[in-house]
């Protein structure tokens, strides 16, 4: 079960009062509108602790600050394909020296999940017919006609056998911000040998 969501002070004053007026912990949560296994355990804590208010939680202190959390979201954002081992080595550069998970839970805090990237389908036969004819059309521009001309290529895809795995960091945000292009190695040789 999910934890539930903490009650509020004021709630819990208002529980105190009712059961300082000798109502009974049904009563009172019938009133207040909660469990009676909550207004329970909020008087025997108060009868305790003389205090409704929470205590500090008890743990380990976490390792890392957010300073160098957002270094480690620069180098999250400088190669998304790095796992959280090559993170954690670049990370210790800067002096922070932790463990894998922490890496991987510090990634998490910062929005970011590490999936299977998604792969951008192969040119379709129309497509690459298109290609073809736009590479023929331009075959007898001169060095002139090519110096007018602005290329720009501002998509994050990168090609990758198909052998390869390809995982990536992705934030919440921007779930396809990183493509993965297929290269289909087998067809082709079944296309050339039939």
């Amino acid at each position: 079960m999910a934890p539930t969501p903490e009650m509020s002070v004021e709630t819990k004053e208002r529980i105190i009062k009712l059961h300082k007026e000798c109502k009974s912990s049904w009563n009172v949560a019938k009133d207040v509108g909660c469990l009676q296994s909550a207004v329970s355990k909020i008087w025997t804590k108060y009868k305790q602790h003389g205090k409704v208010v929470k205590g500090k939680y008890t743990g380990k202190p976490r390792k890392t600050s957010k300073r160098p959390d957002r270094k480690l979201k620069a180098i999250c954002l400088e190669n998304r394909k790095c796992t959280a081992k090559q993170m954690r080595n670049k990370w210790a550069e800067s002096g922070v020296n932790v463990c894998d998970r922490t890496v991987r839970n510090c990634l998490k805090g910062n929005g970011f999940t590490y999936r299977k990237a998604k792969r951008k389908p192969s040119l379709t036969p129309k497509l690459k017919r298109t290609k073809l004819y736009w590479a023929k059309k331009k075959l007898s521009w001169t060095v002139d006609d090519w110096t007018k001309v602005i290329i720009s290529d501002e998509s994050q895809i990168t090609p990758s056998p198909p052998w390869v795995l390809s995982h990536t960091h992705m934030h919440t945000h921007q779930p396809h911000a990183c493509t993965i292009i297929r290269q289909v190695v087998e067809k082709e040789k079944k296309k050339r040998t039939s």
